[in-house]
């Protein structure tokens, strides 16, 4: 099995201290990570990985069925994550790897797609990246299509609204290196601001989310950030959406994938 290790400290680091750590996951997932497992990876390979091999549909296709040769998956599709979003002409939009795999199911499958927030869908997903782990990120953004989302998204970062009147740009560009929540706020992308270094943000994204006790993708944090700053949320895969995963994505090009992450 591949399992990355994790040292106990990144816990005391994110959460103050171990304690706490064990009191917002659950008893199971805290052990793992006690014996230096990521619970995401686990996800990734005992959920996802047996959805992609999974037949499904009148035919008893799998992912697998398509996308492995040797009893290995094929290079295109074990590293697909770090290109993600892209534009797609079947459906002529750019879509994000949740959506990918929601077309594969319903032209190839011929089954009703999972849904977008649903676990079979992160769990798939995850597992794609888990798969691609150490791909360096390459969202296009010079294809004509990305690069208008690419923009759109840009807009997206930087409109302020809901009863806060916040942005994603508030905390993530004017209030970099403040602390909010009792965590240092950080550029979402690799370069400085403010004097603070960025964190390419989204290489750990699907990540096993301590608090919420369960893997989430970009696109679901994005929500998460949207309800506290007490704007609605967008919803998943909507176009506003995948322009957003497009700008920040981009933000972490040439930065190796690093998921599933690890997260408070």
């Amino acid at each position: 099995m591949k399992m990355k290790k994790f040292l106990m400290a990144s816990a005391i680091i994110a959460f103050g201290s171990t304690s706490f750590a064990a009191e917002v996951i659950s008893p199971e997932e805290w052990k793992l990570y006690q014996e230096g497992i990521n619970p995401g990876e686990v996800f990734a390979e005992e959920v996802g990985g047996a959805l992609f091999n999974k037949p499904m549909g009148p035919e008893g296709k799998s992912c697998a069925s398509c996308h492995t040769k040797n009893g290995e998956v094929e290079e295109k599709v074990a590293t697909a994550a770090a290109y993600y979003p892209k534009y797609d002409p079947s459906c002529g939009k750019v879509i994000n790897l949740e959506q990918r795999i929601q077309l594969c199911q319903a032209k190839y499958q011929k089954v009703k797609p999972f849904k977008l927030k649903s676990k079979e869908n992160v769990a798939l997903t995850t597992y794609l990246f888990y798969l691609a782990a150490g791909t360096p990120i390459n969202v296009d953004i010079s294809e004509p299509h990305v690069k208008k989302y690419y923009e759109y998204g840009r807009y997206i970062f930087t409109l302020k609204r809901g009863k806060r009147n916040l942005s994603c740009q508030v905390c993530h560009e004017f209030a970099a290196g403040k602390i909010l929540r009792m965590q240092p706020l950080y550029p979402l992308g690799t370069k400085a601001i403010n004097g603070t270094p960025g964190r390419a943000s989204a290489s750990l994204w699907p990540a096993f989310r301590m608090t919420k006790n369960k893997v989430q993708t970009l696109q679901q944090r994005f929500q998460g950030c949207q309800k506290q700053g007490g704007q609605k949320k967008l919803p998943l895969g909507s176009k506003e959406m995948v322009a957003l995963e497009v700008y920040v994505k981009s933000l972490s090009n040439g930065v190796e994938l690093k998921t599933p992450g690890l997260r408070r």
